[in-house]
């Protein structure tokens, strides 16, 4: 196979953030409307207990202040859910993660992740989607790679995306994020 480019992914918190915001508005998108739902909820019934506490006969300050403190707390998970799920996924996967290697050629892409070797033929890409950090390279089976733009060799992100779109056949789909 003729070696066009390669690439590694670290899986930095960073990229994992990424990773769990586009699973999030593609694949995992009613659950994480479901989950962020429910914390929003939480978020808004904390602060109603804390008044409800405090106009009973009986106000209690500490329990009022709990209350409100727990509904902060849930606000913030709410607007930061993406960095808590990636957090909570680091801390599962420190000790067995390791980077994936992926090396470009005429037919496909061949990925490394320690000892395991697997090949991807651009004929079984589904979907390529784009943010500002990594590319996500879905196959019709639905598995996909996270390639990140930042350890790219050969080459830039611009160029590895136009060799993507042309051995796919796909056009980039843009997921928002920094550049």
């Amino acid at each position: 196979m003729a070696e066009y480019m390669t690439a590694r992914t670290d899986y930095t918190f960073e990229e994992l953030v990424d990773l769990k915001r586009v699973a999030g508005r593609t694949m995992d998108r009613a659950r994480v409307t479901l989950h962020r739902g429910v914390i929003l909820l939480l978020a808004a019934a904390c602060p109603v207990l804390g008044v409800l506490v405090l106009a009973g006969p009986r106000p209690d300050y500490a329990v009022a202040g709990v209350y409100f403190l727990l509904g902060a707390v849930m606000l913030v998970a709410f607007w930061k859910y993406y960095q808590v799920v990636a957090a909570r996924m680091e801390r599962k996967t420190r000790k067995k993660r390791s980077p994936d290697h992926f090396v470009f050629g005429e037919y496909g892409v061949d990925i490394t992740r320690g000892e395991e070797k697997a090949r991807c033929p651009y004929s079984d890409c589904a979907r390529l989607l784009e943010t500002g950090l990594c590319f996500y390279l879905f196959h019709q089976g639905g598995k996909g790679l996270t390639i990140s733009k930042a350890n790219i060799q050969g080459g830039s992100p611009d160029e590895l995306r136009a060799w993507l779109e042309g051995k796919c056949q796909l056009q980039a789909q843009w997921m928002g994020g920094r550049n």
